[in-house]
């Protein structure tokens, strides 16, 4: 088990070093497994007994023209200032008073990532195939929505998953979900497409969620075929290695536990992966983008994002949480919306059907605010998509809230 170190602030300088450090170990490390594979001959009259193994391999997908990516512009004097009354930040964002009372947490808490499914909705035909990833997957309705979303399968349906998994929560357990995922609409079957194959990945740590979604999974027959969802019982932090949590029935579908949160006597060591170890173990797909990540780990999302390594050269699209608890307490938003500006990323505050650029938008407010909120972020390399939230962006500023 890996002991949690005392926390430390790093700056960002600091951060990008550390980043490109990690990044060259892991090139160094494909090098010499190259290397040694070469110089490895296996007799021919040797028989090799074929253990189905998960086999870590990094992927050959990287963005195309990243060198030529658009630069996005500073917020001007007059954007920000509608910013900033369009998120009150001088009605309850100031030192010392409680997240709660800042807009930004309530408008921005449970967004409904309308822009993404019209992407999906509209640009269908030129995408091949679909990868998704949801870190921290609780119950499990969005990772199924996003499924279903991105492979145009019918058989990834909310309410056949809902019958499969609300028996199997302890009773107490918030089914609906903190933003009330459960009852959110889904996303329409496109009739004239045809399934798109993929996987969708749903990675959850709790060992009693894990094992409802695992099962829940199973019954529906999600997990074979050439569109598949795949249940991980694992975390995602910025390293590699075991960590405890809870085995507790009460705690099945729980959306409060966490990496450091204590699991008194009812332990079981789970694996943590960094998010690259994690890609290049699990994903089959090593020749196409990432097309969704979602971060949802109750305030380690940045734990994740710093060990994605060259995970970010292949994602088009992330969310994330930013929150007053975890890690985050040592960071600030800006520290992860500048680390991915340098990889190519734009990012927003996210809220249902509006967008308030962060990217380029730095107000004093974020030096001290912690608080639960959502980001959306797109790489630019993506230009319909990214044109498309740019565009929501200025909407919000012209319209009246």
């Amino acid at each position: 088990m890996i002991s949690m170190p005392k926390s430390r602030k790093f700056s960002t300088t600091q951060l990008w070093f550390f980043m490109a450090i990690l990044l060259v170990a892991l090139e160094l490390k494909e090098v010499a497994r190259s290397v040694d594979n070469q110089n490895k001959k296996i007799p021919e009259d040797v028989e090799i007994d074929v253990i189905e193994e998960k086999v870590a391999v990094t992927a050959t997908y990287k963005h195309p023209n990243v060198n030529k990516l658009d630069k996005i512009t500073k917020c001007t004097k007059d954007q920000m200032t509608v910013i900033e009354s369009q998120l009150g930040f001088l009605n309850g964002c100031r030192i010392g008073k409680p997240s709660y009372f800042c807009p930004i947490a309530h408008k921005t808490r449970c967004p409904d990532n309308s822009w993404l499914q019209d992407h999906f909705r509209n640009e269908f035909k030129s995408r091949k195939s679909f990868v998704g990833i949801s870190i921290g997957c609780n119950k499990g309705y969005d990772a199924i929505n996003t499924a279903r979303m991105g492979m145009n399968n019918p058989s990834f349906d909310k309410s056949l998953w809902d019958k499969e998994i609300i028996t199997k929560l302890p009773t107490g357990a918030n089914a609906n979900g903190a933003c009330n995922q459960r009852n959110d609409p889904q996303f329409d079957i496109l009739p004239d497409e045809p399934v798109r194959p993929g996987e969708m990945h749903c990675v959850e740590p709790v060992p009693r969620t894990a094992q409802i979604l695992s099962n829940s999974t199973k019954n529906l027959g999600l997990d074979k075929g050439k569109s598949i969802f795949e249940v991980t019982k694992a975390a995602i932090s910025s390293a590699d290695g075991t960590v405890e949590f809870s085995t507790n029935v009460k705690n099945g579908g729980g959306e409060s536990t966490s990496i450091g949160v204590s699991c008194g006597e009812d332990c079981e060591e789970v694996p943590m992966y960094s998010l690259q170890t994690y890609v290049d173990k699990f994903v089959q797909s090593k020749t196409n983008p990432i097309n969704v990540l979602s971060v949802d780990v109750e305030g380690f999302d940045f734990d994740v994002l710093f060990g994605a390594g060259s995970v970010l050269d292949r994602t088009e699209y992330i969310e994330f949480e930013f929150h007053d608890k975890g890690n985050w307490k040592n960071y600030h938003i800006m520290d992860a919306i500048n680390l991915l500006n340098g990889k190519g990323f734009t990012c927003y505050w996210a809220s249902e059907q509006k967008l308030w650029r962060l990217t380029e938008c730095h107000h004093d407010v974020y030096n001290h605010w912690h608080g639960w909120s959502n980001v959306a972020c797109v790489h630019r390399s993506q230009k319909v998509l990214a044109t498309k939230m740019e565009r929501l962006f200025l909407d919000t500023l012209d319209s009246k809230d």
